[in-house]
């Protein structure tokens, strides 16, 4: 292992990275093996790009940190790549849930803080498992007719 894996891996202290930024591109050295909280509210869509998937089998965990009322979160590969996966949606309000699964072509997730997540406490997971896919798992909160957030750009 590199040291930067290492560290990566083992520095306790660089577990959280929080952010305000309403747009953020994701490298494997700063955020890979942490959380990356989200701590914006913003009337623009906050764009979280992962880096290009090539199989290193990094994992980039998001949070939404704080209780979104405007805007949204959204979560982009990179280029060409795909998500593989799904999403757990809990709805507040009527206390159901509902399970979707990506497209072919699914390429972003978008958390619009009603009917597809985005609330507060929302985690999405990408592990980078082959060359241009991602492997996600994301648990959402959202309320009214639960939907898919998954899209192709």
């Amino acid at each position: 292992a590199t040291s930067a894996e290492v560290n990566r891996t083992s520095d306790i202290s660089a577990r959280v990275v929080t952010t305000t930024a309403t747009a953020l591109t994701l490298s494997v050295t700063e955020h890979a093996e942490r959380v990356v909280l989200v701590n914006t509210n913003s009337t623009v869509a906050n764009t979280l790009t992962l880096p290009a998937a090539s199989g290193t089998g990094a994992k980039f965990t998001i949070i939404n940190g704080i209780a979104q009322t405007q805007g949204s979160i959204v979560v982009a590969a990179n280029g060409t790549d795909v998500f593989v996966g799904g999403v757990h949606i809990s709805d507040t309000t009527a206390e159901t849930a509902m399970g979707f699964l990506t497209s072919a072509t699914s390429d972003k997730y978008t958390f619009n803080l009603t009917t597809m997540g985005g609330l507060k406490a929302d985690k999405f997971e990408a592990w980078d498992v082959a060359a241009n896919t991602w492997q996600v798992q994301i648990t959402a909160f959202g309320s009214g007719t639960l939907a898919t957030g998954f899209a192709a750009t």
